[in-house]
């Protein structure tokens, strides 16, 4: 039997997010400017399959 599962998770940009640098950081300005120029933000969608077996895992995340 193979189980699986799709998962959602939030893109995280190149060298952190605000969460890590705090929001009127330089950083976290550079990000939002690349937001507005169109940079890919948002959400990926992971694909996973688990052989129940042998326990063999499989995970990718395809193009949108």
């Amino acid at each position: 039997m193979v189980h699986i599962d799709v998962k959602k998770v939030g893109r995280i940009p190149d060298g952190g997010g605000w969460r890590i640098h705090g929001k009127g950081s330089p950083q976290a300005k550079a990000v939002d400017r690349a937001k507005r120029r169109g940079s890919r933000a948002g959400y990926v969608y992971l694909h996973s399959a688990i052989d129940g077996y042998s326990r063999l895992a499989y995970t990718e995340a395809p193009p949108r």
